[in-house]
């Protein structure tokens, strides 16, 4: 399905927070196998647990959990990498302890040429979504407020926004995050 006037909400996990055999639930790369249960309705407790724990043994260092003031810095330098030196159209980000949510409207998918090669040409979201986390993880570690070695889960989940009703609820499911401790930024916080 195409995406509302380019729109997409993106959400990522920092690293180690949302793992295989997770008993929250949990779903594998492209669905590749069906996996009973989900967040909103977990799987029977216990049927996962040897994935779980063959998960958590093979990362080579702990979760992260961004502390707030790491949220803080973390937000801001997704805000500068998308908008001040991407130049693409943002209009809410929230970086909670654990996970992180976008709203923004991306160029299309261009043919490569000598200037524009590989994701960037083929997948613009991804492209400039992991640009923003390699920033952020960068002014984290700058920072000290994380260790070296990276901050965020590899790939995330991309949504393609339906209709002007779905991205105005999008919008508000992001802001509402800073209820819950996350440091939150909207195209509001610029007038």
């Amino acid at each position: 399905m195409p995406a509302f006037n380019r729109w997409y909400h993106c959400m990522s996990n920092t690293y180690g927070t949302w793992l295989p055999g997770d008993p929250r639930g949990f779903r594998t790369r492209n669905h590749r196998e069906h996996v009973q249960g989900d967040y909103k309705s977990p799987p029977p407790e216990g049927k996962y647990d040897q994935r779980y724990e063959y998960a958590k043994q093979s990362m080579s260092r702990d979760a992260v959990i961004l502390t707030p003031d790491a949220r803080s810095v973390a937000c801001e330098a997704i805000r500068v990498a998308l908008i001040d030196f991407q130049k693409i159209e943002v209009i809410a980000i929230a970086v909670s302890g654990m996970h992180l949510h976008l709203l923004a409207r991306f160029p299309s998918a261009q043919e490569p040429t000598d200037e524009i090669r590989g994701l960037r040409a083929s997948d613009p979201v991804r492209h400039f979504v992991g640009v923003a986390k390699k920033e952020s993880a960068k002014s984290l570690t700058k920072a000290g407020l994380v260790k070296p070695g990276g901050v965020w889960a590899k790939r995330g989940k991309i949504v393609p926004i339906k209709d002007r009703k779905h991205q105005v609820n999008v919008f508000k499911y992001i802001l509402d995050h800073e209820r819950e401790g996350a440091a939150v930024w909207s195209f509001r916080d610029n007038a």
